[in-house]
């Protein structure tokens, strides 16, 4: 996927916000609906029904499911797999009969279309991005909760009306380590939700949900470049080059911190800290840094199946990258790192030329491959990407 039909996937589901007004607004950390009542891509995200198509995937979702309610009519129905798609149906039944909204997650293997808008956003944001549906059939409120990553919300069937603290987030986020009070929603606005409509609710926002019939919507959730992470981006860039941040300096933390000796560990720790801050202040290093952390998101992100099997090629074969196959490039003086979902590969810098035309190239043959390079190198060039997921043989 190039980086204008992610612009063009994420921009459609947006408008008419523009795509740059999106991405300028996550950092003001306040919810907002973007209307689009009876949009037929959005309300498509799951297929024509969504609800058969949760139903029919007992295999993926019956162990992984998710549920809540405030006042529920009895106990939830067992979490576990169904032995058949019927049991899963009976489930599912079971849930709403008691007055639940069921959360399905990890959706993205089941729904194209969801899968192409996930990636967009990946595409952009250089970070992993889920997707969940939350379905209910009668009328229900949530626990007042907040969501560790941001959410787009698109609303597939039904209405659902969302209550949200009017903020600005306080972004609270998973790797906080001791829980807080229970969220209050305070001062709050009130959004309701219909078919084709769009919200956007920031981490760490306090809300919850009404709902007085059948509601589907889909939750994609992602969490923006944060300043923990960039400063994480330099901190990692600095430990490649800098013996002292890669230096031991508790090996006896745990009877330092039993006699409050902790302070003994500063003076390392306060150098590695006017280091970081020089590093801080050079755009080049900085630079160098996020592109370097962009390669490991990346690498780290669900990939797509290799192809360790895939036929020999020759010159004329006709290549093209998959669907939802993009990279990253980074590199040191000797080496390119091109990073994709599920890995690296790693080029020699006398192929730059070579590797930049096939990433950028929307399909090509093997022989059209430029540089200084031999016609073994192309195939071989070729070859691994292609055994790596990232190319296909274009058809006939």
């Amino acid at each position: 996927m190039f980086l204008t039909d992610a612009q063009r996937l994420v921009g459609a589901l947006l408008a008419p916000l523009p795509l740059a007004a999106f991405m300028a607004r996550l950092a003001e950390g306040r919810a907002y609906k973007i209307d689009g009542p009876g949009d037929p891509a959005r309300i498509a995200l799951l297929g024509a029904e969504p609800g058969e198509l949760l139903l029919g995937h007992h295999a993926h979702l019956a162990d992984r499911l998710t549920f809540h309610a405030i006042a529920p009519s009895g106990p939830p129905p067992a979490i576990g797999p169904a032995p058949d798609e019927r049991a899963f149906r009976d489930r599912i039944a079971a849930f709403h009969a008691r007055g639940y909204s069921v959360r399905f997650p990890e959706l993205r293997p089941l729904s194209p279309p969801l899968d192409r808008t996930a990636r967009a956003f990946e595409v952009l944001l250089h970070q992993p991005v889920s997707a969940s549906a939350f379905w209910s059939r009668s009328a229900l409120r949530a626990p007042v909760h907040y969501d560790e990553h941001d959410i787009v919300a698109v609303q597939l069937r039904g209405t659902k009306t969302w209550h949200l603290s009017q903020g600005p987030s306080p972004l609270c986020t998973g790797w906080q380590s001791i829980p807080g009070p229970l969220p209050m929603l305070g001062a709050a606005i009130s959004v309701t939700m219909r078919p084709g409509d769009v919200l956007y609710v920031p981490r760490g926002l306090p809300h919850t949900v009404d709902g007085a019939g059948e509601s589907l919507h889909v939750a994609i959730g992602f969490t923006p470049l944060t300043v923990r992470d960039a400063v994480i981006a330099l901190v990692d860039q600095l430990s490649e080059s800098e013996r002292g941040f890669r230096a031991t300096i508790g090996g006896d933390l745990a009877l330092r911190l039993l006699r409050g000796e902790a302070a003994g560990l500063m003076p390392p720790v306060a150098n590695a800290v006017t280091k970081l801050r020089e590093a801080a202040g050079s755009a080049p290093y900085f630079a160098a840094a996020l592109q370097r952390r962009s390669a490991r998101a990346i690498g780290a992100l669900d990939g797509f199946s290799a192809q360790p099997d895939a036929p020999a090629i020759g010159l004329d074969t006709e290549l093209r990258p998959r669907d939802l196959a993009f990279c990253h490039l980074s590199a040191n003086a000797d080496t390119i790192d091109l990073s994709y979902p599920g890995g690296h590969i790693y080029v020699h810098r006398g192929a730059q030329e070579s590797l930049v035309y096939i990433i950028n190239a929307h399909r090509f043959r093997v022989r059209d491959i430029p540089g200084a390079i031999a016609d073994d190198v192309r195939l071989a060039l070729a070859d691994r990407l292609l055994r790596a997921g990232y190319l296909e043989i274009v058809p006939g």
